[in-house]
């Protein structure tokens, strides 16, 4: 499967978050498979392996051993955890005026072992910007005293990079092209699975990470 993996290169690919060498047109995903896929196999206690030669494919293979005891399947399944937490703890400032909106993000954002800093509007947002490093922005578009369409505006104009993640609870389709002309990077609709959050969370950073 694949076009094959280079041999500096296989070590990582069952950590959280990575992908080796990824092209925009491939599938946008976590980096979340092989470690989920790892972690279920050590349940059953067996290991993972990997033949690849770069520009020609890669097999896995494993081996586990099942005992004829569907009830016991059934509770291993049902106990499993999947971390989706990552070795890196990056900071996210999250710019939010509702209250319990706020408490529900940094909750989900705190069960990723991320740093999370919240402000209540875009103006706080941009002094944050100047005392604080962050590796991605949450912005809800619908604040007081300035929305996040000019926040981001005013962010871009300083120069700033950082990839700027928009909260609505609009359809996508409404707010699209006014965010990518303010300079956001990707939309989240509210609400919002944590799973969801990570995937962007984790495209974007990486995304930035390779374009620097």
């Amino acid at each position: 499967m694949g076009i094959g993996i280079p041999k500096e290169h296989q070590g990582k690919i069952f950590d959280k978050f990575v992908q080796i060498e990824r092209r925009e047109e491939d599938y946008q995903g976590t980096g979340l498979g092989l470690s989920i896929v790892t972690s279920l196999i050590e349940l059953f206690k067996s290991e993972i392996h990997l033949e690849s030669q770069e520009n020609v494919g890669t097999t896995f293979s494993f081996t586990i051993g099942f005992e004829f005891n569907e009830e016991k399947s059934r509770e291993i399944i049902n106990n499993i955890e999947v971390d989706l937490s990552s070795n890196y703890v990056y900071n996210i400032l999250v710019v939010e005026d509702n209250k319990i909106n706020q408490m529900v993000t940094k909750k989900i954002i705190q069960n990723s072992n991320l740093n999370c800093t919240i402000v209540d509007d875009g103006y706080a947002a941009l002094v944050a910007l100047e005392r604080e490093h962050f590796d991605l922005i949450l912005m809800d578009i619908n604040m007081p005293l300035i929305n996040g369409f000019d926040t981001t505006r005013k962010i871009r104009e300083k120069g700033i990079q950082i990839p700027v993640i928009a909260l609505t609870a609009f359809d996508k389709q409404e707010v699209s092209e006014e965010a990518i002309a303010a300079g956001m990077n990707d939309i989240l609709i509210k609400p919002f699975e944590p799973t969801k959050l990570y995937q962007i969370i984790s495209n974007q950073i990486i995304k930035k990470e390779n374009a620097d």
